[in-house]
């Protein structure tokens, strides 16, 4: 169903590799775009949770619709509830945006009580009121939520609705690090090269043997995203470049800075 020469490569990359993790995950994604239950997509920061997202609903029978994110870390309480849900007046929210299409709520965990009240009672009803406004909206979003926080994996953390947390996770998808499945460095590797090496119109480089050793023994950090910015400069290498600055510099580009 999911297929690499139909989407652009840094969507589909989510699902490259032989690992008995990615093809676990290649059949959640399959089933998760087949029926429209909700989605909790687990994982640390890079491997790939926004992408996983969106190519489930470039797969279902929502694809037409929009595909609206929004990230629920970093903002104020009020900021945060008028992006979700509007103010009644001029702002539309993101439920509303979604509708008929997929709203991913990023970093869900970070979600405050009240809005966690606010959520779930939409997730029941399929209603919610805007910011300040005593009229009930309704929205046929479908919730894909992602998250970083372990505790949320398999249990509702202290600060998290444990109604919230199941009514959320009826499929869940944990996508392990780059360092959990090394045997999937080599084809993303080569996947990423020829893909930025086409982009730019130039033949796709040879890989030599020292920068395969060192990108398969690389823990990956910043997992999918690191590798990405990696792949595009051994597309286009740099001569004074190793193997090593390369993957230094990608770390960088990747926001993972090394500790002085």
């Amino acid at each position: 169903m999911f297929h690499a020469s139909d989407e652009p490569g840094e969507i589909v990359a989510t699902l490259i590799g032989p690992s008995a993790a990615i093809r676990e995950i290649r059949e959640d994604a399959v089933l998760a775009s087949t029926v429209d239950a909700r989605i909790l997509i687990a994982g640390e920061y890079g491997v790939g949770k926004r992408r996983l997202a969106r190519l489930i609903h470039q797969q279902s029978l929502r694809s037409t619709g929009p595909f609206v994110t929004i990230r629920c870390s970093g903002l104020p309480d009020l900021q945060l509830a008028i992006r979700l849900f509007g103010d009644g007046r001029d702002i539309t929210g993101a439920l509303s945006r979604a509708d008929g299409g997929t709203l991913l709520l990023q970093d869900v965990d970070a979600l405050s009580p009240a809005i966690q009240d606010d959520l779930l009672n939409f997730l029941r009803s399929g209603e919610f009121q805007p910011v300040g406004s005593p009229e009930a909206i309704r929205s046929t979003a479908r919730i894909v939520c992602s998250t970083t926080a372990r505790s949320l994996e398999t249990r509702g953390s202290d600060d998290f609705s444990t109604d919230l947390y199941y009514v959320l996770n009826s499929i869940y998808i944990r996508i392990p690090p780059l360092r959990e499945r090394s045997e999937d460095v080599e084809p993303l590797l080569d996947f990423f090269t020829a893909y930025y090496a086409r982009r730019s119109g130039v033949g796709v480089p040879a890989m030599t043997s020292e920068s395969r050793e060192g990108c398969r023994t690389h823990p990956w950090p910043a997992n999918l995203r690191q590798l990405q910015a990696a792949a595009a400069m051994f597309a286009l290498p740099v001569p004074s470049s190793s193997p090593a600055d390369i993957l230094e510099s990608a770390a960088r580009l990747a926001g993972i800075h090394r500790p002085a």
